[in-house]
């Protein structure tokens, strides 16, 4: 199945039908089984980077009231979405001033009726909504720590401080409460900044570089300059199906890129990829009766599938973040079944996020994808994979193919895969006749293999 829930109007219940000649669109994603388990892990999706009632900006700025009582209708939104999308995992990412107002984790992991407690050590975890979502705490301010055990004491201003923490001692500081602590947005902040403050990961790729002005501003491109792609779907004068506006404004992150690699040229830094979804940018109702920046429309645009070592369960879903073994997705362009990034050595497998010094005989594999439940209908997409080598301050291409890749270790290097699509099987949801030119975009970010000497 192809792309993400629709919510309309009335309740935001998902779409089921066509309206305004816009054709009728697969409504949910599949299973995460579909991405495939490679050699016995388990695939999981996790969203990384996303605000809910505790962030002041969520909820078109009311996320609380006055007396700090919560926006419940928005937060029903985002529960239903997390569920209609079949996300298994999600670390949300608060900011300080509102966060602040969580007094304990059970707070901040939002319970409500029906919802698990998940202990781990006989200590609070996560939560795991009835569909079996499972919630873990976290922030983002400059740093962004995910998968808190605890939250700190202290006055509302220390709690404050501790969370828009940015010094040397930041990092240390959050991997002391158990975070896993992630660089958002790094395309605004200078890359000796974030290789001071020692980030687990950065932030590959977030529709916000694509249309939020200051982050549009901080790769050198016009502030204002995703509004006139976007108009059209605002004022309905394109066929193409809302939750394909994402692809008339993307472009792929460079600079987050550039920097990532920059950094895997010093040490293992694994990427993600956000949607950061707010409901707080496009409040217009779009031809398919939802809001533009709805949870359902933008939460499935940019997922992670986490290889989790069974059995699957809070500590091993956050190990398999932490450690880097997985790959980030843009869902939008489909659901990709099959992909495996891996080294293969003498003594078996190297996962992504592993370092493994270099031995004469490894080899490099990537398993080619296809879209998950694609009708024999739809035209076949065209895919191509490219395994990058980044050493020192080189950046250089190892293999590139439409298909399977099955290729010697040239040496010492971070090794990561990018796999991009041309998506021809949008077509039918483009507005045949429309015009429009399908581009190659990225699809896979692969999470690298170090090698060492």
């Amino acid at each position: 199945m192809l792309g993400l829930a629709i919510a309309v109007a009335a309740g935001c219940a998902p779409s089921s039908g066509g309206q305004e000649g816009i054709p009728s669109w697969p409504d949910r994603l599949p299973s995460s089984d579909s991405f495939g388990a490679p050699r016995g892990l388990l695939p999981r999706r996790a969203i990384v980077h996303v605000h809910s009632v505790y962030s002041h900006d969520a909820c078109d700025e009311a996320a609380q009231d006055d007396f700090e009582r919560t926006n419940e209708p928005c937060l029903e939104r985002f529960r239903e979405a997390l569920c209609h999308a079949r996300v298994d995992a999600v670390f949300l990412t608060e900011h300080d001033r509102w966060l602040v107002r969580a007094d304990s984790l059970a707070e901040a992991l939002l319970f409500r009726a029906g919802d698990r407690p998940v202990t781990v050590g006989g200590r609070l975890a996560a939560n795991q909504l009835p569909c079996g979502t499972l919630l873990f705490a976290g922030a983002e301010n400059v740093l962004m720590p995910v998968g808190f055990d605890s939250l700190p004491s202290g006055s509302r201003e220390e709690r404050r401080a501790f969370y828009d923490a940015e010094g040397p001692d930041a990092t240390e500081a959050f991997h002391g409460y158990g975070a896993i602590v992630l660089m958002p947005h790094p395309e605004s902040t200078p890359l000796e900044q974030i290789a001071a403050l020692r980030p687990d990961g950065i932030e590959v790729y977030n529709p916000h570089a694509n249309f939020a002005p200051k982050h549009r501003q901080a790769q050198g491109l016009s502030r204002l300059g995703a509004f006139v792609p976007l108009a059209p779907f605002v004022l309905r004068l394109t066929r193409r199906h809302p939750d394909l506006a994402l692809l008339s404004i993307f472009h792929a992150n460079h600079a987050a890129i550039d920097r990532w690699d920059a950094l895997l040229s010093r040490r293992m830094v694994f990427g993600f990829g956000a949607s950061d979804a707010h409901e707080n940018a496009l409040p217009i109702r779009f031809a398919d009766g939802d809001r533009g920046d709805s949870y359902f429309r933008m939460l499935p645009w940019v997922t992670n599938a986490l290889l989790v070592e069974p059995p699957a369960g809070p500590v091993t879903v956050e190990a398999a973040l932490g450690r880097g073994r997985f790959y980030t997705v843009l869902e939008a362009w489909g659901t990709p079944s099959g992909f495996d990034f891996h080294l293969r050595g003498r003594s078996g497998a190297v996962e992504m996020g592993g370092t493994v010094r270099y031995v004469p005989g490894q080899r490099l594999i990537v398993r080619r994808p296809v879209v998950a439940g694609l009708a024999a209908t739809l035209p076949e997409p065209e895919i191509r994979i490219r395994i990058y080598r980044i050493e020192g301050r080189s950046r250089t291409v190892v293999a590139e193919s439409g298909g399977s890749i099955d290729v010697p270790v040239p040496g010492p290097g971070a090794y990561r895969v990018e796999v991009g699509i041309v998506p021809h099987h949008l077509s039918p949801y483009l507005g045949n006749g429309d015009g429009y030119h399908l581009p190659e975009v990225p699809w896979i970010y692969s999470n690298p293999v170090r090698v060492v000497p």
